[in-house]
């Protein structure tokens, strides 16, 4: 559908008085108009819609501006904007009209028209007048719209289900516009408003039609909050049956437009299954569109980093095939330590062992020890190896530290009050060794944190398809096949204010303790929703939505229910071998009208009071 209004229109509605007639019949179809400004000192974009498509208005303030010129700055100033396509330039009542408008406005046959009106005014009556000249309105019987976090979301598809998330999202605080009868219209440029053409309300009040044909009051249920007459639409939602043949949007980097009254609006579908909660992923649907209108473009970024992780591993494996190495970059890091010297081998030094000593014995000349050390580790100094250095001969302290100095030492750290005398910095540096110093003053600290790290990294992994999370401060690792909703799950679980360690791929390690710890692969906090795309946990809600790593304490794998079964019990006697080490699961059958992340919580919750010596 297409609409539009002309000049001649608008100088009948408005009154106008005509300077200079061009082409009155020319026909206008944006409701946009431009008070010019930057031109007048000579700054011309001329690709710009606003001097191209816009009405132009001049007013009192820029035709005083204008008259301070000299006679051949305004001949060039003038004549170069009037060579623009705007449609007509419009003076307010009061503008001083310089002669050189009316000299360009016959050559380039411009359209001169003068309100009588100030400026303001004028612009207030022809905005107001185009509005409604150019609104186009359509009807769309199916549709509802609500307003969530802000943003409309227009949806259809999927009559019941649609209708059951309404209420879920009334239930959670957000809006409804309508439930079906949407009328939308194009005001301004591209914007798109729905409202409810036929208005089932009596005496303010807004009616949702229900999955049996009556009619749910929302008002008295829900509110006066939870309603509003009109929306501005953003994103078009599509809820259809789950199709296990068709393939969702899983990354999110195509984006897919619907087309509505000549406007473009973004298009998400979103499968319906048992086990979805689909009030949860159209919540966040509206956040990331949030998130993309602030600039943020979650699927993209994640694209980058992971290439940059693939080019990454790729070097690394060509370099250092069949070898468990740590970058020494890795653990300065880790532990914010200030290279004292060879910085320039940093990048070039690797880690081949978890273990972290004192020299001790190689101090005094007693190197076998050392010697039987496949993988030389790190090596600490405090005050006290010090102390006993001074107390050798400096024939024997040197000969020592020299012959120390020459084995494959990744790196030697000192305590951050350590001392060290001159003749040890010039060895040191002599050999060529890194020299760092870490924020502790025990040495004890440094070698338990150290070790920590570095068992954590040289320990033995397995990769868990599932999704890890925090719930009551046990760890809980939510497993089942392709599709049956662990994410979606996980991310209720989310709103609900649990935690997010990892999705989809989950690296598991033993700890010095002996417990199975879960974290991210490489890139953390990063969650795929079918439908949805990509979407960055952290970002959409918080710090305190997510974390790094976390004990492995319960699995939870999800089912779909079997009917033929239904009047069993569940086995609560389950474990799972995990890197060695028996972990408690428990099976959840997942089934239309069951509340997953609700049944998580509640399972999570049984296994606690189990611990606490409840049956």
């Amino acid at each position: 559908m297409y609409t539009y209004t002309t000049i001649r229109e608008i100088v009948d509605k408005l009154n106008l008085e005509i300077l200079n007639e061009g082409n009155l019949d020319l026909k206008i179809d944006i409701p946009n108009i431009y008070q010019i400004g930057y031109e007048l000192v000579g700054f011309l974009d001329k690709e710009s819609d606003e001097l191209n498509k816009y009405i132009n208005i001049c007013s009192l303030k820029e035709s005083r501006f204008i008259a301070t010129f000299s006679k051949e700055r305004k001949e060039k100033v003038i004549s170069e904007y009037m060579s623009l396509d705007f449609p007509a330039l419009i003076f307010s009542k009061d503008a001083i009209i310089a002669n050189e408008f009316y000299y360009y406005a016959k050559k380039y046959k411009k359209n001169i028209l003068l309100s009588n009106e100030k400026a303001s005014v004028t612009v207030r009556k022809i905005k107001f007048f185009l509005s409604k000249a150019l609104s186009i309105e359509e009807e769309y019987e199916n549709y509802s719209l609500m307003e969530i976090h802000g943003v409309g979301v227009l949806m259809t598809g999927y009559s019941n289900a649609r209708k059951g998330v309404m209420i879920e999202l009334l239930e959670r605080g957000h809006r409804m516009i309508t439930d079906k009868n949407l009328i939308i219209k194009r005001v301004g440029e591209n914007d798109l408003v729905g409202y409810n053409a036929k208005k089932r309300e009596k005496l303010g009040h807004f009616y949702l039609e229900d999955i049996k044909g009556g009619y749910v009051d929302v008002t008295d249920h829900f509110g006066v909050k939870s309603t509003r007459v009109e929306k501005k639409i953003n994103i078009f939602i599509v809820l259809e049956e789950w199709n296990e043949k068709e393939f969702y949007d899983r990354l999110g980097l195509d984006v897919q437009y619907q087309d509505f009254v000549g406007e473009k609006i973004q298009k998400y579908t979103i499968p319906v299954r048992k086990g979805r909660n689909l009030a949860v992923i159209i919540e966040t649907a509206a956040l990331t569109f949030r998130l993309r209108r602030m600039g943020h473009n979650t699927p993209l970024e994640f694209l980058t980093k992971s290439q940059e992780i693939i080019e990454r591993k790729k070097k690394e494996r060509e370099e250092y095939m069949n070898t468990n190495r740590l970058p020494v970059t890795k653990l300065i890091n880790e532990f914010d330590l200030e290279i004292k010297y060879g910085e320039d081998k940093v990048l070039t030094t690797y880690i081949k062992s978890s273990n972290v000593y004192r020299p001790s014995l190689s101090l005094i000349g007693f190197f076998d020890l050392i010697e039987e050390v496949t993988n030389i580790g790190i090596q600490i100094f405090s005050n006290k190896e010090f102390k006993f250095l001074e107390k050798l001969c400096p024939s024997d302290r040197e000969k020592n530290l020299k012959k120390f100095l020459n084995y494959d030492i990744p790196m030697i750290v000192l305590t951050v009050d350590a001392d060290p005398p001159d003749y040890f910095f010039d060895l040191v540096k002599e050999s060529g060794k890194i020299l760092a110093v870490a924020p502790y003053k025990k040495s004890s600290q440094i070698i338990a944190n150290f070790n920590n790290y570095l068992d954590s990294f040289f320990s033995e992994t397995v990769s868990v398809h599932g999704v890890l999370v925090e719930l009551f401060g046990f760890g809980v690792l939510l497993t089942g096949k392709s599709g049956i909703g662990k994410s979606e799950t996980a991310l209720e679980l989310i709103h609900r204010g649990h935690r997010l360690i990892a999705d989809d791929m989950v690296k598991f390690y033993r700890n010095t303790q002996g417990d199975v710890v879960g974290k991210s692969a490489e890139l953390p906090f990063f969650m795929e929703i079918r439908g949805l795309g990509i979407i960055d946990i952290k970002t959409l809600y918080g710090l305190s939505a997510v974390r790094l790593s976390k004990t492995l304490d319960m699995i939870i794998e999800l089912q779909a229910v079997d009917n033929s079964d239904y009047m069993s019990a569940p086995s609560t006697h389950l474990y799972e071998d995990v890197l060695g080490k028996p972990i408690k699961k428990r099976i959840l059958e997942i089934s239309s009208g069951r509340n997953a992340a609700a049944m998580v919580e509640v399972m999570v919750m049984d296994h606690m009071s189990g611990l606490l010596g409840e049956k």
